[in-house]
């Protein structure tokens, strides 16, 4: 099978809060709110670009490799990838174009989509927009990509508290994982292989390989917060990292569907951790798996950093409205004070909870510590409140619930739903 690894990749919106990237060992070193993965800010304007040869297709499931292949000859694709140890009814789509955007047979991508949704092979098919970190890479590292690492911190049986954060990956080799704390995927019968290697704890989507190592900083820190508060709690979990951003913030939504599918597919997995977003598209395939995993697993995703209102410009996706998705906002001005961060989103309907998330500290050696901020982390410490409420066998409604009855209601919070945080 010909299948394509290395696709390039373009922004979603227009950067904002985008700068030249610190070294970080300044310990009084505060990175801006804009650090949180996501769709580069909305602003009045702006519009989604998009990789004009590629679209993303759905599959019907019964169809075999040579109708796959009929079809594909069928819409002239070039390249295709494929949905490595995740979904093989997913595929990204890769055509040729001429140098105004157009198909060999005329028109644009969007045309070619518009047909596909008829087509009674295909379940479904989208534009394959990429998201782009803004702010700044975490220019630290703590070691070099190895499996044997790696394999040290997976955990001997898993706990029944499975976390799984959909991000850049984890650097293993940080000094603050001092305990096993990685999902140890051979212990689950399901375990996958593909592109010749096999599944030991998580995958990468971005290269397809079984190494989800972090070379741009953000999922390790997320999963730093998520470990050291669960270690503190006593609470038996590990994290199943799952790779969809590369090394310099960018992610394809292709990735990033094949990354959620791999997480909903493992019976083990309870929670994902989704610190990531964009603005305003809707994406057909995201929402209805989304939608297909409401009896799986509890979703916490970070509401954005933009001070804007999410009922009026939806942000995915934490904007989604199923009733296992918590919409998590940011708390600023410190643990006496209890108000949304200046740079946090909010919405009366479409924003639920909020937690801690201005200037944090996360130490990149004992004594180091940088401090960061964003909707990102608050998001972490809302997986940690739902790790910590989580009795093995609850529905993800039984969880969401035992998640905001463990929140104080705060009458400042009157521009989220719920009206209440997560305690410090």
């Amino acid at each position: 099978m010909k299948t394509l690894y290395s696709i390039s990749l373009m922004a979603l919106l227009v950067c904002w809060g985008c700068s030249q990237e610190p070294s970080f060992t300044d310990p009084t070193t505060t990175l801006p709110e804009a650090v949180e993965i996501t769709g580069a800010q909305f602003r009045g304007g702006s519009a989604a670009t998009y990789p004009s040869n590629q679209m993303v297709v759905q599959y019907d499931p019964g169809l075999t490799e040579a109708q796959k292949q009929l079809m594909r000859d069928q819409y002239g694709v070039s390249d295709y990838k494929t949905c490595s140890c995740a979904d093989p009814t997913l595929e990204l789509w890769i055509f040729e174009v001429d140098p105004n955007g157009n198909l060999p047979g005329g028109g644009g991508i969007e045309e070619v989509i518009l047909g596909a949704k008829d087509d009674s092979g295909l379940e479904g098919a989208d534009l394959n927009p990429d998201i782009q970190h803004v702010g700044q890479k975490l220019n630290y590292s703590f070691g070099v990509p190895d499996t044997a690492v790696g394999l040290q911190q997976t955990v001997h049986n898993n706990e029944p508290l499975t976390i799984a954060v959909l991000d850049t990956g984890v650097d293993y080799n940080y000094y603050g994982f001092a305990t096993p704390f990685l999902y140890n995927s051979q212990a689950n019968s399901n375990h996958c292989n593909s592109n010749g290697y096999e599944d030991y704890y998580g995958w990468d989507f971005v290269n397809g390989d079984n190494d989800p190592y972090d070379d741009y900083g953000h999922g390790t820190v997320i999963s730093s917060f998520i470990y050291e508060s669960l270690i503190e709690k006593s609470v038996p979990f590990q994290i199943l990292p799952v790779k969809v951003f590369d090394a310099n913030g960018k992610g394809s939504y292709f990735d990033i569907l094949c990354g959620f599918k791999y997480a909903i597919n493992n019976s083990d997995v309870d929670m994902i951790n989704l610190s990531f977003g964009w603005y305003l598209t809707d994406y057909e395939l995201l929402h209805r798996f989304v939608m297909e995993s409401e009896s799986q697993v509890l979703i916490t995703a970070s509401a954005g950093n933009n001070a804007q209102d999410n009922d009026q410009v939806p942000h995915y996706p934490s904007s989604y409205t199923t009733s296992n998705i918590i919409s998590v906002a940011a708390l600023g001005g410190g643990p006496s004070t209890v108000q949304l961060a200046y740079f946090s989103n909010y919405g009366e309907n479409s924003v639920d909870i909020a937690a801690q998330g201005e200037n944090i500290p996360f130490y990149l050696a004992p004594n180091e510590p940088i401090y960061v901020s964003g909707t990102s982390y608050a998001n972490a410490f809302a997986t940690v409140l739902g790790g910590t409420v989580y009795v093995s066998g609850m529905t993800p409604q039984q969880h969401l619930g035992e998640v905001l009855s463990h929140t104080v209601p705060n009458s400042n919070l009157y521009l989220i739903q719920y009206e209440s945080y997560v305690p410090y």
